[in-house]
């Protein structure tokens, strides 16, 4: 059975019954985790690059949060700043050693299973540099981060990202060939609606992907909005993309991944529309 989640946004948010917002990063992640639960979907998604810079006080805080009773977390995106040039790291690899060793540790402390590879400027190659020779620094990375990720039960998927936010893996058939082309138990890869529907990739092309398809985001295009909230994009492009994922037997996760103009009233909404792509046999 499919899994419905939700990314968790950045910025304030007042759960019901507190007087004022949380003060700390950890308790804004608890607070927002706990709403989109309580709503109804079955995971929820957050930044990893936040996630894995909390004080070792806040993640403990946090882990006795998740003990008492889980926040859901299945997911995570947005893992790598800007500083970090994977395609070209020179002396920065032991620096981006140690943050993958600890973002992977951190994961595994939460049992989050996906980490995302967006992070389209982190990922970028150079355009003064051979694209070959970013790529294979891409999969030396791809390897190295499976080679600890699979120790611990997390799995690298590869996003593929529009052309304003990337030069390489931008399509689902291109980044598809990436991880068969790696083969690696430790790196999957994601289809985000959003992009596919941006670079023009049929929604249909997932039904190509088999087993190596792990996770899914949706939004709708051309402005990223909730998904059944289109602006002057197709509507029955996600559609058809849930189409395509029941198809093809999918049990992996869809997140909505967008923007929210009113968190506490759009993920109730999101939900709604997300089951009626995804409807589920009842009891």
């Amino acid at each position: 059975m499919i899994k419905l989640g939700c990314c968790v946004p950045g910025g304030s948010f007042m759960p019901e019954g507190v007087a004022e917002v949380p003060k700390s990063a950890a308790e804004q992640l608890a607070a927002k985790c706990r709403y989109i639960l309580d709503c109804g979907f079955d995971f929820t998604e957050c930044g990893g690059l936040m996630l894995a810079t909390l004080s070792d006080e806040e993640l403990d805080w946090l882990e006795a949060e998740n003990n008492k009773k889980s926040l859901g977390l299945r997911a995570v995106n947005s893992i790598f700043s800007p500083q970090y040039k994977l395609a070209f790291p020179g002396e920065s690899r032991d620096a981006i050693a140690a943050y993958v060793k600890r973002l992977i540790d951190v994961l595994a402390r939460f049992g989050i299973r996906y980490a995302v590879f967006g992070s389209g400027a982190a990922r970028s190659v150079p355009e003064d540099m051979d694209r070959e020779e970013g790529l294979q620094n891409l999969r030396e990375f791809m390897n190295s981060f499976a080679d600890y990720g699979e120790e611990k039960g997390v799995t690298l998927v590869i996003e593929p990202l529009r052309a304003r936010e990337t030069n390489v893996f931008r399509t689902v058939p291109e980044s598809d060939a990436e991880v068969k082309q790696l083969n690696r138990v430790g790196v999957r890869l994601l289809a985000d609606a959003f992009h596919m529907a941006e670079e023009g990739t049929e929604p249909e092309a997932v039904e190509n992907c088999e087993d190596r398809l792990l996770h899914c985001h949706m939004a709708e295009a051309p402005d990223r909005t909730c998904p059944g909230q289109p602006t002057t994009g197709d509507i029955t492009f996600n559609q058809r993309f849930a189409a395509s994922l029941i198809r093809m037997g999918y049990d992996g996760g869809v997140s909505a991944e967008c923007s929210y103009p009113d968190f506490k009233k759009n993920v109730p909404e999101i939900l709604d529309y997300m089951r009626k792509l995804f409807p589920r046999e009842e009891n």
